[in-house]
C-alpha cells in the first residue's frame, strides 16, 4: 500500500514522512516478487537455467536494497528530499497539462526506478554510478516518465547544492533513437 501519486510525494512533510509513506515499496518486492520467483527455483532441473535464474534473484535482491538506500537518503537528507518533492511537483504538474481530469501516479516500476537511483545521482563517490539500468517496456509503459522524472531529481538537485552559476551547465544528456 504504497501511495504513488506524485502529488502526494511532492507533499511529504519531511524525512521520517518519506520513509513511512515508502518503505513498503522494497518490502512488498521482496515478499510479491523476489521471494515467490525464489520458491521455483527447486522445479529448475537444468543447471544453467538454475544458473541464471539465481544470478537474476540476486541482482533483484540488489535492485530491492537499492530502492533501500534511496528511500533512507530522502529519510536522512533534507536537500535530497526537497529535490525528490520538487521533482514530483514538476512532473505531477507537467502530468496534469496533458490528463486533465486524471490524478497522477507512478507506476510501482517508475518510482522504484528513480528510488533505486537517488544515492547514485546524489552521492559522487556511490558505486551505483558505475551501474546502466534498463527500463524494458512496451510502448506506452511508462519509461518516458520515468527517466523524465529522475532528470527532473537530478537538475533541481544540482541547482540546490550549487546556486547561482556553479549550478548552470549540462546535468542531464538524453539520446532518443529515430526510427
Amino acid at each position: 500500500n504504497v501511495e504513488l501519486g506524485m502529488r502526494a510525494i511532492a507533499g511529504f512533510t519531511d524525512g521520517a514522512d518519506a520513509w513511512a509513506k515508502l518503505a513498503a515499496l522494497p518490502r512488498a518486492y521482496r515478499s510479491q516478487w523476489i521471494d515467490t520467483q525464489r520458491a521455483t527455483l527447486g522445479s529448475i532441473t537444468q543447471p544453467k537455467r538454475r544458473a541464471t535464474a539465481q544470478a537474476l534473484l540476486n541482482n533483484a535482491d540488489s535492485a530491492a536494497r537499492r530502492i533501500e538506500r534511496g528511500i533512507e537518503l530522502l529519510r536522512d537528507d533534507a536537500q535530497v528530499l526537497l529535490a525528490f518533492r520538487l521533482a514530483n511537483r514538476a512532473m505531477a504538474d507537467a502530468a496534469g497539462q496533458r490528463r486533465k481530469n486524471v490524478p497522477p501516479n507512478w507506476f510501482p516500476f517508475q518510482l522504484a526506478f528513480i528510488l533505486m537511483n537517488l544515492e547514485g545521482i546524489a552521492n559522487p563517490g556511490s558505486a551505483d554510478r558505475g551501474k546502466v539500468d534498463l527500463l524494458f517496456f512496451p510502448t506506452g509503459g511508462g519509461k518516458t516518465e520515468a527517466y523524465l522524472g529522475l532528470a527532473a531529481f537530478t537538475l533541481i538537485l544540482r541547482r540546490l547544492r550549487n546556486p547561482g552559476i556553479t549550478g548552470a551547465g549540462t546535468t542531464v544528456l538524453m539520446r532518443y533513437t529515430l526510427r
